[in-house]
């Protein structure tokens, strides 16, 4: 729900889920949440049967419980162990709540460690709260029988520590939307961008400067134009980004070729721009 002028925001949730439930549900026995999104594996997803199946009691219980305080609960696929893919999905709902004006918190602690590293990440460059759910007690040895109705970690205060958050610096906005868009293009099998297709994307996406520039523009077509033009692009974009290592540039005959890093990759994911 967008506030309206007037309107009080939304508190939600998002919380990576592994093999637990405490830490996901215990928090909103003191604190009310408007909704949760809710992130696991997809029941159909390519992993050992048993762990498939715990993990499905898991979110399942999750969902229960949840619904039974009264929340929303949206639930949403993924691959948790595909750092990329968890960064850009955590990343693209904080910024479409923070758009609607809502209130954001992220739960780090009811995941894996290589999960939590992403969903940390996320949370700090969008500028939102992570908290961790500290245990009082484990589901291991004689408390082994507890792990279906508590998860691997048993908790009873329902307390939270908010994680000290930190400025992580981003490239310019006009950057990450040629980082995103090279990203896009990647998991598209396309790879690369030459000057021709960044002054058009730029056009497309309407960017000071860019919006009336005629086509064929960074091929053989006005050669003047295409080089104060690319001046421009290299002032504004790509030296920032070649210069954090983001980009990689190769010169082929007259045409520049820009393709995407593996630093690139995460931050576009972790930008909130590739859908």
């Amino acid at each position: 729900m967008s506030p309206s002028s007037g309107d009080i925001p939304d508190t939600v949730h998002i919380i990576p889920l592994g093999h637990e439930i405490d830490r996901a549900v215990q928090p909103f026995t003191k604190k009310k949440a408007d909704r949760v999104y809710l992130l696991a594996i997809p029941p159909e997803s390519d992993h050992d049967v048993v762990m498939r199946e715990k993990q499905q009691h898991y979110t399942s219980e999750v969902i229960r419980r949840l619904k039974d305080l009264q929340i929303e609960v949206i639930s949403q696929p993924v691959e948790m162990f595909e750092i990329l893919e968890v960064m850009r999905i955590i990343s693209r709902l904080i910024v479409r709540e923070k758009e609607q004006g809502n209130q954001v918190f992220v739960n780090m602690s009811a995941c894996g460690r290589k999960t939590s590293f992403a969903v940390t990440i996320a949370a700090m460059v969008h500028g939102v709260m992570a908290y961790y759910v500290p245990a009082d007690a484990y589901a291991t040895g004689a408390l082994a029988h507890e792990e279906s109705t508590h998860g691997i970690s048993i908790v009873k205060t329902g307390k939270t520590e908010m994680l000290q958050s930190f400025q992580i610096m981003m490239p310019k906005h006009d950057s990450l939307l040629l980082l995103a868009e090279l990203f896009r293009r990647d998991l598209q099998g396309k790879g690369e961008m030459n000057t021709e297709d960044i002054f058009s994307y730029l056009k497309q996406k309407g960017v000071p400067g860019f919006e009336k520039i005629p086509s064929g523009v960074g091929r053989d077509k006005k050669p003047q134009l295409s080089r104060k033009l690319l001046n421009r692009i290299n002032s504004s974009c790509l030296k920032e980004l070649e210069y954090q290592e983001y980009i990689s540039r190769e010169k082929r005959g007259r045409q520049y070729y820009f393709t995407i890093t593996e630093a690139g990759k995460y931050i576009a994911c972790v930008s909130g721009l590739v859908e």
